[in-house]
């Protein structure tokens, strides 16, 4: 049921004639918020994700050990004016605690990649969304044979 919800406010949300292109794929974005959890055998990997507005999404990212929550990136998902999208990501102890900006480059349905040749690593930030709970995130050195680190969340 919930992926058969899903698949419905996703089609309406591209069906309305009055949004851009950008627009509807911005909104196909907003499956994001909520808090997902990846459980490791050091702790859990968590993503919080919130709507500030139509055009800005934010993350918290952060670790759990114990009682302990470790707070380890921030990002901002933005639409902005020229219809770009941005995932800017603040890593807390990398790049100086500098944003760093990863551009949308494709949008399959429920597949959104970013990417930024420039960076170092990761040079893509991957996100797919399994079906209503199920989220696949990946970064990596922006080839498909190379350097990756997957994260896999499931929606609390």
């Amino acid at each position: 049921m919930k992926l058969l919800t899903l698949m419905v406010v996703l089609l309406l949300t591209g069906m309305n004639p009055g949004t851009t292109r950008d627009e509807r794929v911005f909104k196909k974005l907003f499956v994001l918020e909520g808090t997902w959890k990846m459980t490791t055998k050091r702790g859990a990997v968590c993503e919080e994700w919130k709507k500030v507005n139509e055009k800005h999404l934010q993350s918290r990212g952060y670790f759990l050990r114990g009682n302990d929550t470790i707070t380890t990136e921030r990002v901002s998902l933005t639409l902005n004016t020229d219809g770009s999208i941005y995932y800017t990501s603040t890593v807390e102890d990398q790049n100086n605690k500098q944003p760093i900006a990863f551009k949308l480059t494709s949008a399959e349905d429920t597949r959104f990649s970013f990417e930024n040749p420039a960076h170092d690593f990761p040079k893509r930030i991957v996100y797919h969304l399994l079906n209503a709970d199920s989220l696949h995130a990946f970064v990596d050195d922006g080839t498909e044979t190379g350097k990756r680190q997957n994260f896999y969340y499931k929606k609390q």
